[in-house]
């Protein structure tokens, strides 16, 4: 399913529309992006959204689809896939309620770097690429925001890349666990399959790593969790 088959709009879903307007509201009040934005901005960007609900399995977009709308988690889980000439899979990350995903791809125009597929049943809200490209030219503290996390993003790209020139995976998994410590706290939400498509090594080895990691006392690893027991553990290896 492409941005372009998109069309379900936010009134069919009746007196849950009103509840979900003000999740939605929240939601991008508190997001790095659209909070940015004045109150009175967010308040009436809600109502330009669409809502849709889709099951699980259903692709949102596929990698290379034109890039017509960004997306808003109001429930479910999406993964964010890519796939190779060989039509090799990987796992790029999952995302969870109220979070965004699909605006950078709006900038240039240039298709869907990824595909997002449903894992969870999900309700979905949507704004077109039309109201973001006005949002761009409107409010200049919402263009230079997002210019500053995509300067983040090359630089965190860069960072990675030298890390697998100079790093062995060891190291590598303390300070992907780390950076991930930085966000999410001291109890990590990934699971080890996730966590080896981002450290580009086998689930095998990346198993390995982190049993050294658990008998050095650093972490505890549980079923789709990773606990941080001892962050100077990890920051030593470094």
């Amino acid at each position: 399913m492409s941005d372009a088959s998109y069309t379900l709009a936010s009134e069919d879903f009746g007196e849950s529309n009103v509840i979900m307007a003000r999740e939605l509201q929240d939601i991008l009040m508190n997001h790095w992006l659209f909070g940015v934005l004045p109150g009175r901005r967010i308040a009436d960007l809600s109502h330009q959204f669409s809502t849709r609900k889709f099951k699980k399995g259903q692709y949102i977009f596929h990698q290379d689809d034109p890039a017509e709308r960004l997306y808003v988690i109001l429930d479910g889980e999406i993964s964010i896939e890519t796939f190779n000439v060989d039509g090799k899979m990987t796992k790029i990350t999952h995302l969870h309620n109220g979070e965004i995903f699909g605006e950078f791809a709006l900038i240039d125009s240039l298709g869907r770097s990824a595909s997002a597929r449903v894992v969870k049943a999900s309700t979905l809200a949507s704004l077109t690429s039309t109201v973001f490209d006005q949002l761009l030219v409107d409010h200049p503290d919402f263009s230079k925001k997002i210019l500053e996390v995509l300067v983040e993003r090359v630089r965190t790209t860069n960072e990675q890349v030298a890390s697998l020139v100079t790093l062995n995976l060891l190291q590598r998994t303390a300070r992907l666990l780390l950076q991930l410590r930085g966000t999410q706290g001291d109890e990590i939400k990934i699971t080890q399959t996730e966590l080896s498509e981002r450290l580009f090594a086998s689930r095998e080895k990346v198993n390995v790593k982190l049993r050294e990691l658990d008998q050095l006392g650093a972490i505890e690893t549980g079923h789709g969790t990773i606990k941080i027991k001892n962050v100077e553990a990890l920051t030593i290896l470094l």
